[in-house]
């Protein structure tokens, strides 16, 4: 991969080509003929008749046989073969694959005969069909392994020599394609450039891995408008994706592969929509129809208030194209491969058993030493692995990590590598390493390669470097971090100003220095782009002598930095003007965020705290006067941070948060504690200076080089969803403004219930689409720069280069700016102020480049193309990274309700939620205090017997429900527990399974009782959105994941 650094594939197409060619008599098994089998004259010459029936120009052979096979560079490698043959020992594994690849594609066994052809006298007597070609051939196809002709490496897939002689005047047929051959890299070029191809990121539906959708990150060149007028208009992450429709048209594209995609007619799309969409109605329905089964037989004991209403309505039968399938709006097949994933290590198990091929194009001929791979990610297709590749075959159930190879379009499934064996689920351990894999994160150690490009230690900052940059390691300097961190990337100042202004500053680390364009670490830095958070650990994308010393600003001692400075008016928090800097400063002290939460409730630093002050000199410990310096910023970022964040939301910004827990391990790493998260005043502090920062980089780097910035937008919701959700919340009296971030934002703030307005948030962060890093020259309209959540009209990532690749980049692009314009941007810009502060720092520190735009550019600015392969890949390992931490916070939170469980002797932790959504087979629900979020189907509500989940000791049985529009109403009877006693009279004993005859009240939801015997408690409960209901999350290690169930009665906790 060019762009993204694919140093996981490391086997490419090309290379299996060039090895296929330096070995002509290593054939597909589609041409398994040897000599001896072959007629002694040609058939064509032995048949005059049958030719001069055919029709002139009809080329009979060709249909026949299939593709012909091209024989030039089979008879030049020939003649180079005569001179050195090849020997089954210089077999290499990639012809394995690539001899396995291709006989995975061979005629189907149904289709072949199964004795040989009879002479053509014995045909007309007894059968009257006439002898074809192609019989002979699928029946010599049929040699097996110990026939004369054929030759077997050990452990390998079966080879054959080239026949001597070819069949019927031709050659031997070629394996029969599964996919259209991919367009070359010049045809691709080509066409896009005509207009008549666009190009995008693929993405797969894992619950129906026949729907894929190419996103364009780019928008349509004007030619490419014309030619499809479908484009017209297209708005880059806010326009219909392309339906790419079944595995035919994805042509062996997998997630997040760059593909070049040619459009179709709306007619022809909508035809193959059908078609593949037929098969996923009939899935669908068969579960639809388990579901109804299932509430069937819940009817002996559960009435369903809606059944008769229901079979009045029964007339037609209603399948899953009812539930409001869409008809995309463009449709397109894939061409080509542009860039591959980078990441095509994937997971699951291996099998004896290998795949059964339903389409008849492939072949059920698939070799016998070859493993199936069957992933767990549903999205990933099945693979072959070769048997000689694993040195012990696993355990069906254990876990392995395979690397996906070769896939030729003659194959109907991709070969793979095999890797390791990770074992079976269940344990901490496994399941980390297991999410670590599936997600690509790297947890090798750096390479030799890597560490020779570090500085040597003990370092120290270049004279060169400290005359070139402006000095700032008197000033009152500090970082405020979680106490757990290591990696100190951004610190801030303040001081106050003779005019009566605010001289703030944030000053980042500067990575940039030490991660130089075009070396094994920044190859490295690309390929990880961003360190991943687990619970117990972090993975970090740079190596520890940066992330920790060299790069981390720890207190008192001098770093290097990129400073952004800021004169702004106290009373409004205004921004008068802005400075831009490389630095060298000196960290006064570590602050945590209870430390600044003290100082903003009124306290003091603590006397343990250690705290320096550099004396222009030396560094010695700092004085109480710095200490008190201290204090009075984090009370001056705290007035003005409340100042600009209500400002912010004012003027139209959204900000939604979800549930995110913490927890307290154990010396051994098991989860003691969990919690969430809180978010303090001190936290908010921090976070509206480095957005300020990162939208003042995000202006400068764009108005300096408008065609090559790396910026960050986010798009506005997914319309759809957001309106699904609007409307739900309509039925519990919420309107919910959508014209823009901040009317929904205001909207949330009307809600004066703490507990609706965070349903709410969690209801709205479905529709939300993912913010994503893009290069500027390859969207057109600079209006869909735009950040949507934050309602800015630039932005981008400046303030965090320790652990994420794009800062590094656009620390880059800020250096090479400020070669080239110096600190401030003269210029007249509308999101930097002109005016210059006297104030800033009068040190010309210009930078270290020459003032030459294109000296900059070549040194320090990749090519817009390369920027948009930057802005891909920082994209999917981000997305990568969030998806693990996630996964690594639901295996925590598993085996901390185990243990719970198991502490309490109940299958489950009960606990309070909130209802999110009301529809007829089932309701949503979330939990604030575990943020688990899902469904509770109604076939699923009670089990076999009725019962859910007790929280008082008596049996409470589900008696029916009545779902209507936003509400269900439920019926509950609470069974006394049966007598142990033997002496207890009947009627106790048939107490415990009375049900008793109730009907629902339609107008007020009352419960009437016709003649129940017994003194059971009967309970009516409706419920509707936002309404809390008992759960009982039961936990489940093996994959970790939680079961939900209903619990009653209600408890309130």
């Amino acid at each position: 991969m060019d762009l993204n650094n694919n140093q996981h594939n490391s086997v490419n197409d090309s290379s299996g080509l060039a090895d296929d060619q330096s070995r002509p008599e290593l054939t597909a098994p589609s041409e398994r003929i040897h000599q001896h089998h072959l007629p002694a004259q040609d058939t064509a010459q032995s048949q005059p008749r049958r030719r001069r029936h055919r029709k002139k120009g009809n080329n009979d052979t060709a249909n026949q046989h299939g593709p012909i096979v091209h024989r030039e560079p089979r008879q030049a490698a020939a003649t180079n073969n005569q001179q050195q043959p090849v020997t089954d020992g210089q077999s290499s594994h990639r012809d394995k694959l690539t001899a396995a690849a291709h006989s995975s594609a061979e005629l189907p066994q149904n289709d072949l005969p199964s004795e040989p052809p009879r002479s053509k006298r014995s045909q007309n007597h007894q059968q009257p069909r006439k002898q074809t070609a192609a019989d002979t051939t699928n029946w010599r196809l049929r040699k097996l392994p110990n026939e004369p002709g054929t030759t077997q490496a050990p452990g390998s897939a079966m080879r054959a020599v080239t026949p001597a002689k070819p069949l019927h005047g031709s050659q031997s047929p070629a394996p029969r394609k599964v996919f259209a051959e991919h367009y070359p890299p010049k045809k691709v070029t080509a066409l896009m450039d005509a207009g008549l191809l666009v190009r995008g990121v693929m993405r797969i539906n894992p619950k129906n891995p026949t729907d894929a959708y190419v996103s364009l990150d780019e928008s349509p060149s004007p030619l490419a408008q014309r030619k499809n007028p479908e484009l017209q208009g297209y708005v880059v992450g806010n326009s219909s994706d392309i339906y790419i429709c079944g595995k035919d048209s994805r042509n062996r594209a997998i997630n997040n592969d760059v593909v070049a995609v040619k459009l179709l007619t709306r007619k022809a799309g909508r035809q193959l929509y059908k078609a593949n969409r037929m098969g996923y109605d009939k899935r669908m329905d068969k579960i639809t129809a388990q579901r109804r089964a299932r509430l069937d037989r819940m009817a002996d004991y559960v009435k369903n208030v809606n059944a008769e209403a229901a079979s009045d309505d029964a007339a037609e039968p209603q399948t899953s194209n009812d539930s409001g399938a869409r008809m995309p709006e463009l449709f397109g097949v894939v061409v080509a491969i542009i860039t591959p994933n980078a990441d095509r290590v994937f997971v699951g198990t291996l099998s004896n058993r290998l795949p059964a091929h339903r389409d008849s194009r492939a072949s059920d001929n698939i070799p016998l030493d070859m493993l199936q791979f069957k992933p767990l990610d549903p999205a990933v297709p099945l693979m072959l692995v070769p048997k000689d590749s694993v040195p012990e075959i696993p355990h069906h159930k254990d876990i392995c990590a395979v690397r996906m190879e070769l896939w030729p379009e003659t194959s109907k499934y991709p070969m793979a590598t095999y890797l390791k064996c990770l074992g079976q689920r269940g344990s901490v351990e496994i399941e980390t390493e297991l999410i670590l894999e599936e997600n690509g994160v790297s947890t090798e150690p750096f390479p030799p390669t890597v560490l020779r490009s570090l500085p040597k230690t003990p370092w120290k900052i270049p004279a060169t470097e400290l005359k070139s940059r402006t000095d700032l390691r008197t000033a009152c300097i500090f970082t405020i971090d979680p106490p757990t961190a290591r990696d100190l990337d951004d610190a801030v100042s303040c001081q106050l100003l003779p005019n009566g202004n605010v001289l703030i500053g944030v000053h980042i680390a500067d990575v940039s220095f030490f991660v130089r364009p075009h070396t094994a670490l920044d190859r490295m830095a690309k390929q990880r782009a961003t360190t991943t958070y687990m619970v117990q650990r972090a993975y970090p994308m740079l190596p520890a002598v940066l992330c920790e010393d060299l790069c981390s600003l720890n207190p008192g001692v001098d770093r290097l930095a990129f400073s952004v400075m800021w004169e702004i008016e106290p009373e409004s928090a205004t921004v008068c003007s802005t400075w831009f800097g490389r630095t060298v400063i000196s960290s006064a002290c570590k602050l945590s965020y209870d430390d600044a939460q003290h100082v903003i409730d009124g306290g003091h630093l603590a006397e343990s705290l250690a705290c320096f002050e550099h004396t222009g000199v030396r560094v010695a410990p700092a004085s109480q006067q710095r200490r008190s310096d201290i204090e009075a910023s984090v009370l001056w970022f705290f007035r003005l941070s409340k100042i600009m964040r209500k400002r912010r939301f004012d003027e139209g910004a959204l900000s939604l948060h979800s549930v995110r827990l913490s927890f307290d391990l154990d010396d051994n790493g098991q989860p003691i504690g969990c919690r969430t998260y809180d978010i303090k005043d001190s936290n908010r502090l921090i976070e509206e200076f480095m957005l300020l920062a990162n939208m003042s980089v995000a202006a400068r780097i764009e108005a300096c080089f408008p065609d090559a910035a790396l910026l960050r937008r986010h798009s506005p919701p997914l319309e759809r969803r957001l309106d699904e959700v609007c409307r739900q919340l309509s039925h519990s009296g919420i309107d919910i403004d959508t014209q823009s971030a901040g009317a929904i934002s205001r909207s949330i703030q009307d809600i004066s219930d703490p507990a609706i307005r965070y349903t709410v948030e969690e209801m709205l962060i479905s529709p939300m689409q993912r913010a994503a890093y893009f290069s500027t020259h390859a969207v057109a309209d600079r209006n869909d720069y735009r950040h949507y959540a934050l309602n800015a009209p630039l932005y981008t990532h400046f303030t965090s280069p320790i652990r994420r690749y794009a800062d590094v980049v656009v620390h880059r692009t800020l250096e090479a700016s400020l070669a080239v314009y110096g600190n401030h941007v003269a210029a007249e810009h509308p999101l930097l102020p002109p005016y210059f502060s006297p104030y800033f720092p009068q040190t010309a520190a210009a930078g270290s480049l020459t003032t030459s735009v294109n000296d900059a550019r070549a040194v320090l600015i990749p090519k817009p193309e390369a920027i948009a392969g930057i802005a891909h890949q920082c994209n999917l390992r981000k997305d990568a990274a969030k998806k693990a931490q996630e996964a690594s916070s639901t295996l925590f939170l598993v085996n901390y309700l185990t243990a719970a469980a198991l502490r309490m002797d109940t299958p489950g932790v009960i606990t309070q939620a909130i209802v999110t959504k009301v529809k007829e087979n089932g309701i949503s629900f979330v939990t604030p205090m575990f943020g688990v979020d899902g469904i509770i189907y109604m076939d699923r509500m009670a089990d076999r017997k009725g019962q859910v989940v007790s929280t008082d000791g008596r049996k409470w049985k589900l008696n029916m429900w009545s779902v209507k529009p936003a509400s269900v109403t439920l019926v509950w009877k609470a069974v006394p527990q049966p007598s142990t006693n033997p002496k207890a009279s009947d009627s106790e004993h048939q107490l415990a399974n009375m049900l008793s005859a109730l009907v629902i009240d339609d107008t007020r939801h009352s419960v009437v009782d016709l003649g129940c015997n017994g003194t059971t408690e009967t309970i009516t409960q409706t419920l509707r959105i936002f309404d809390k209901i008992s759960v009982c999350i039961i936990p489940e290690t093996s994959p970790p994941s939680v079961t939900v169930k209903l619990a009653m009665p209600y408890i309130n906790n």
